[in-house]
């Protein structure tokens, strides 16, 4: 046999070898793909639904796009920034981009949390916060309605020592019926800290005299 034949054998044998190793890889990846699948199907088969609190840094809809990388089957997210009582206006074109990748990538809405701003306090004393409050509760509940989610979750408030417990329980019922009464589709739900020393709106009792104080049933604890 002669060298150009040899030569002309060689490379069949190591193009050969190559289709194989690059076939292996092939059936590898779609193995990891497959068993990641059935991951999420057996999540979602036992009602259990993972994920973050992540971000929305470059368009809200790039939370959905996080939390398909971290292969999560639910999520939560802020609405707007975190630093201002007053946001530009949550816009159309991206609230649809958000809808569209939820459906695109089967995120029901009633397994997406957004997460109230921390500067609200729906309890406070001073009537100039109680007022910016409110108003903030509104837009974060019209922003869930524009997203097409039905649920909202927050910290509502703190009587700061200054007032009764029962007069920041009305006054964060109140601002609730309020916020309900423009956009009742969205359910309320509180989340409460067990720190009697920030006397936050934090016992299982004021939960319920909230709760009793709105005369409503769209409210979560």
């Amino acid at each position: 046999m002669g060298p150009r034949k040899g030569a002309a054998r060689k490379r069949r044998h190591e193009d050969g070898a190559l289709g194989d190793e690059s076939e292996a890889q092939k059936t590898g990846e779609k193995k990891v793909g497959e068993e990641r699948g059935g991951m999420r199907r057996r999540i979602s088969g036992s009602n259990k639904y993972i994920g973050a609190h992540v971000g929305i840094q470059g368009g809200i809809w790039k939370a959905v796009e996080t939390s398909v990388e971290m292969g999560g089957t639910s999520f939560a997210l802020f609405l707007g920034s975190q630093r201002s009582w007053k946001r530009p206006a949550l816009d159309q074109k991206a609230a649809e981009k958000f809808q569209e990748q939820c459906s695109l990538y089967g995120f029901d809405p009633a397994h997406i949390l957004p997460h109230g701003s921390y500067l609200m306090n729906c309890g406070s004393p001073k009537d100039d916060v109680f007022e910016k409050s409110q108003a903030l509760l509104v837009d974060e509940l019209s922003r869930c309605s524009l997203l097409g989610l039905s649920l909202y979750n927050f910290h509502p408030g703190s009587s700061l020592g200054t007032i009764t417990t029962e007069q920041c329980v009305d006054k964060i019922a109140g601002a609730i019926n309020h916020a309900h009464q423009q956009t009742p589709a969205v359910v309320t739900g509180t989340e409460q800290e067990n720190k009697p020393k920030r006397k936050r709106y934090s016992t299982k009792e004021s939960v319920f005299s909230c709760f009793a104080a709105q005369g409503g049933d769209s409210y979560q604890q």
